[in-house]
């Protein structure tokens, strides 16, 4: 129950100003098969890809842009659906982490960007493990924030438990068009037994990025399985179990400086150095 509390207490402060999200100075829109897609481009040096957590934006990202814009140049991205960006597809509920990973990959094209390193946050986390097994080349150094490599049956049971009415709320200030879209999108989740995601240790195993996997010890959508099999499983891997951290530990705010510090020492090669 405790975690529970910490949860909502996380969605809620992160969705208070997203009704009508502003385009921010450093703000752009990319167009994949006439869908726009809104990034945040700033800072400069290595490429840094940002992909946020359902139900929230890269606004979520602004306490760690600050910080890793002095030594990167971070593209913190909207997700289809998601503050920003437009609705991708319509007619199809179903959020498929490939299609995702698809237009981030175009995005990076046509940003010209080569090897990037990426810190993804739970469906951003499960994306940039696509993102990975498609293009292993494609990164340099990547941190997963309660990624999950399937929807375990604990997984669809809490979206079950949970309940259409708290994704509602949890999307309470979209306009109604993507409050709805964005509630039954999580809502379709509980019925993903295998498929999407997907990811075996096969798969895990031909990932050639520098890889921190990062999981609270009560995470309750994510159990700390996936992050044992991503660690087991994924080559140059590390693991990073916060106390308490639930399933966003980067957002909390009494972990968050220790995030930024370890995130930054593992992203800077500092850990390499250390070996």
């Amino acid at each position: 129950m405790k975690y529970f509390t910490i949860t909502i207490a996380i969605f809620i402060t992160c969705l208070t100003t997203y009704g009508q999200v502003e385009v921010n100075p450093n703000g752009k829109f990319f167009n994949y098969n006439g869908t726009r897609i809104y990034y945040e481009d700033t800072g400069s040096g290595e490429p840094l890809l940002l992909l946020h957590n359902f139900f929230n934006t890269a606004d979520s990202w602004e306490p760690h842009v600050e910080v890793y814009s002095k030594q990167f140049r971070t593209i913190a991205v909207d997700m289809m659906g998601h503050g920003r960006s437009d609705i991708y597809n319509k007619d199809d509920s179903a959020f498929r982490h490939g299609e995702y990973a698809k237009m981030i990959f175009a995005l990076l094209d046509s940003l010209k960007l080569d090897k990037v390193s990426g810190i993804g946050a739970s469906s951003g986390g499960s994306t940039l493990l696509y993102l990975n097994v498609m293009q292993p080349d494609r990164f340099k150094s990547v941190i997963t924030v309660g990624g999950h490599l399937y929807y375990s049956k604990h997984a669809r049971e809490w979206i079950e438990q949970t309940g259409m009415d708290q994704f509602m709320e949890w999307a309470a200030n979209y306009d109604t068009e993507k409050q709805e879209y964005l509630a039954e999108t999580f809502w379709e989740m509980r019925k993903f037994s295998d498929g999407e995601p997907s990811f075996t240790p096969d798969m895990l195993n031909t990932i050639k990025a520098k890889w921190l996997v990062v999981n609270g010890d009560n995470d309750t959508p994510v159990p700390i399985q996936h992050a044992l099999e991503m660690y087991q499983n994924i080559p140059n891997s590390r693991l990073w179990i916060v106390p308490n951290g639930g399933h966003l530990p980067h957002l909390v705010p009494e972990i968050q400086p220790e995030f930024l510090r370890i995130s930054l020492e593992f992203l800077t090669g500092t850990w390499d150095r250390n070996n």
